[in-house]
């Protein structure tokens, strides 16, 4: 088993990938204030798993997905921490996933279970981050339409799953043309 290690470019080029994911993060303005739990991680997840598989694929080193993870919260940190905290954590918690079931990103299915686990994840998350930054309390989580919630989770799963599999083949197809090599360790 080889072992990627971080070139600066790796960095850069997750840095700037996060950049435009949180771009595409911002489909979530709409829905920001909604009460259904959940709602922002559906309208972003298929963009933000399709973009972690192209990080992975890029860089591929243990920790990749929590720079991200990291890199694509850091921005939120000031409008909404809950969502800093959800994107790096739930990085964080999905590499330790892969990495204990498959040790490296050299496998499809490593990279395609970790983009696809951070946003999953993140849903979780968002219950405690939640009740402590946003002041909710559980009773009101619990009462407000739990049948909305969980059909809001099985579409973050459905969606997230896409995300990851189309950038498994975006990346396949930047790695065909050349476009998106991975950095050599």
């Amino acid at each position: 088993m080889k072992v990627h290690k971080f070139t600066v470019k790796d960095i850069v080029f997750l840095a700037v990938l996060a950049a435009l994911t949180t771009l595409f993060g911002a489909l979530a303005m709409p829905v920001m204030r909604s009460e259904v739990f959940g709602i922002q991680t559906l309208v972003t997840c298929l963009f933000y798993a399709l973009f972690a598989v192209i990080a992975l694929k890029k860089a591929g080193a243990p920790g990749t997905l929590t720079i991200f993870g990291l890199f694509t919260g850091f921005p939120l940190l000031f409008m909404a921490p809950v969502m800093f905290f959800n994107n790096f954590i739930g990085g964080l918690l999905a590499e330790i996933i892969v990495m204990l079931i498959f040790r490296s990103y050299e496998k499809k299915t490593a990279v395609l279970t970790a983009a696809s686990l951070w946003m999953i994840l993140t849903v979780p998350l968002s219950l405690p981050f939640s009740l402590w930054f946003n002041g909710s309390s559980f009773e009101h989580f619990r009462t407000t339409a739990v049948g909305i919630t969980l059909l809001v989770f099985a579409g973050v799963i459905v969606l997230s799953v896409l995300g990851a599999v189309l950038g498994l083949k975006i990346a396949g197809e930047l790695q065909k043309a050349g476009k998106l090599r991975p950095s050599e360790s």
